[in-house]
């Protein structure tokens, strides 16, 4: 494996991962619409990558992976209604809003569990390496694609609810790091494939209840409703092309 090679393949997945961050970062007025693409990349990302993954990583077939997913899905919302997670009621407004909620924190959970998944990416992406240098590259360019989105996401669950820009770079700046922490212990240490699935189911059951009983209420008003549908759909379809020319 050579250095250079890694060193490259790293970058460019860092820079794809800060190119996706900037772009609401620079827009952010238009921050409601990049919150409805990121809750679709949400449940497509649950969906179309990390389900499939888990399942063909964890020991047990898909009937034991698939109650993983559902008991983190499970878990997840007696956590939220118990008001561990998101203490405050939020309601739907008559017009666009230019003030959803309050600091709600459970989107701040959604970008904190890209976190977990930008390490498992780099674990990923280290895997790859120890393979062949062709497919650290087909890896590297697959998931430079993906990581962009994940770059926009982390921001957009920040910034859609207005916290501080400062925040947001800092989140975008934890995603980077974890990716290059995940990449720097798959490279020292080959991790069990089984464990590594049952990471990948759970963090599926929490994105899948994070967009689709959160983000996606949260952006459908009224109003609004054409807009940011048709957004959430594009977050949709872009992950599923990720998923098809990755696959």
């Amino acid at each position: 494996m050579s250095i250079v090679l890694a060193g490259a393949v790293l970058a460019a997945v860092v820079g794809a991962t800060l190119a996706g961050g900037a772009v609401p970062l620079r827009l952010e007025r238009h921050a409601r619409i990049f919150l409805s693409f990121s809750a679709g990349t949400l449940v497509a990302l649950a969906l179309l990558e990390l389900i499939p993954e888990g399942v063909e990583a964890m020991a047990g077939g898909v009937r034991v992976a698939l109650l993983v997913v559902l008991a983190a899905f499970l878990a997840t919302l007696l956590l939220d209604k118990l008001h561990v997670l998101h203490p405050h009621a939020h309601a739907m407004d008559a017009e666009c809003p230019t003030v959803e909620h309050e600091h709600p924190p459970l989107a701040m959970h959604g970008a904190f569990g890209l976190l977990i998944h930008s390490a498992v990416d780099g674990l990923a992406l280290a895997a790859s390496l120890r393979e062949s240098p062709a497919t650290a590259l087909a890896v590297g360019l697959a998931l430079s694609a993906h990581k962009f989105a994940d770059g926009l996401t982390t921001v957009s669950l920040v910034l859609a609810h207005h916290h501080r820009r400062r925040a947001a770079i800092r989140l975008l700046l934890g995603n980077v790091a974890f990716l290059a922490t995940g990449f720097g212990v798959g490279l020292a240490v080959a991790l069990d494939e089984h464990q590594l699935g049952g990471l990948l189911l759970v963090m599926a059951g929490f994105f899948l209840y994070l967009g689709a009983s959160d983000l996606i209420p949260a952006v459908t008003t009224p109003i609004c409703r054409k807009r940011d549908v048709f957004a959430t759909a594009c977050g949709m379809a872009a992950i599923a092309l990720l998923a098809t020319f990755a696959h």
